[in-house]
């Protein structure tokens, strides 16, 4: 189970793909958008990702006019709020240019029907449809047509929602990948159900990921468990400061927490390995020195037929394995061997 996403084919035994969602953590500034392209380019990740809204078709006017105190610097109200944060086409594309010199892979989640004509503008190869669109079949069937890969969040929905969503976008033969999410902002660790990504996976027969939503205080934990449990994608929001004003940056990893979640994750994929058992060179020597040998328990002269009495099991393990007991019983001394030494082929026959 592989996707293409960019030039990187993502899947089982693959480099885990790690998204930095800038999101609204830039408060509406260009400025600190493209510190979080750069703070994503030091921290290793593979993308960084915004959004994009068409305010005024979110909701209907009284909903959007109705008051919204959560950041007064923004805004009164809904729309004012909204529309604080938002880039128009042209700031998006100096963003992805911007990230392109930064050697960084540039994509944006639509999250209504107008903005899904921002993908096509800026020409994106990538594009991500958000938990709470996986039932809005409008925006998918519009997103699918592109036949460019698509992942898609499954937070907050049904059993039978994501059915349906997944049906609709293996019908346009659209590649795609899910994202195990739990729309909770900040999640609890006991509601992370990591357990999901394997049911996901073994459902859907595609790629699937982790977005995490943990407070930034949890150490990543849920998002390295993840990765450890098959998670092949990892989204994760960032921000400059964890006490700035705005949306999301309480459950964001700042600067510091980011690079050491990617190394962590980095080092989990040199971890996995291929998952075949075999004895490692890098084992031989303490094989050798600890295993345990078939010895001599007392003198044995030579013409002397072999019984069991006669042997101890001891170390090091360079000599007959103990299941090799059989090998030696019966055999007769070819030479006198002393007590308490390791039997060897060329002692019997």
């Amino acid at each position: 189970m592989y996707i293409k996403l960019f030039d990187q084919e993502v899947g089982e035994g693959r480099p885990t793909f790690i998204i930095a969602e800038v999101g609204l953590n830039h408060n509406g500034s260009m400025e600190i958008a493209k510190k979080l392209i750069d703070v994503a380019v030091e921290s290793g990740c593979n993308a960084v990702k915004f959004q994009k809204r068409d305010v005024k078709n979110l909701a209907i006017n009284s909903f959007l006019d109705s008051p919204d105190l959560r950041f007064p610097e923004f805004g009164n109200t809904y729309r004012e709020v909204r529309e604080f944060v938002e880039f128009s086409n042209e700031e998006l594309l100096e963003l992805k240019e911007y990230a392109g010199k930064r050697k960084i892979h540039f994509f944006l989640t639509p999250f209504d029907l107008e903005s899904a004509k921002t993908v096509e503008k800026l020409d994106l190869a990538v594009v991500k449809s958000a938990s709470h669109n996986l039932t809005f079949i409008p925006l998918i069937r519009t997103l699918v047509k592109r036949k460019r890969p698509l992942i898609i969040s499954t937070g907050m929905s049904t059993l039978e929602e994501l059915d349906h969503t997944v049906s609709i976008v293996r019908e346009a033969d659209c590649p795609f990948a899910l994202l195990h999410c739990v729309s909770a902002y900040p999640t609890p660790l006991e509601l992370v159900n990591l357990k999901l990504i394997d049911f996901l996976k073994e459902r859907y027969q595609v790629p699937v990921g982790y977005s995490g939503h943990e407070e930034y205080t949890s150490n990543s934990q849920a998002t390295l468990a993840a990765v450890a449990r098959g998670a092949c994608i990892v989204e994760r929001h960032i921000t400059l400061d964890n006490n700035m004003i705005g949306f999301d940056h309480k459950i964001s990893l700042n600067p510091e927490s980011l690079k050491s979640l990617v190394n962590s994750i980095r080092n989990v994929d040199r971890m996995m390995g291929n998952g075949i058992k075999k004895l490692l060179p890098e084992e031989k020597i303490k094989r050798d020195q600890q295993r345990i040998s078939i010895a001599t328990k007392v003198s044995i002269r030579k013409g002397t037929k072999i019984e069991e009495s006669m042997l101890v099991y001891k170390g090091p393990g360079t000599g007959f394995a103990s299941y090799d007991l059989p090998k030696i019983i019966g055999q007769v001394a070819k030479v006198d061997i002393p007590e308490d030494i390791l039997i060897l082929p060329e002692m019997i026959g």
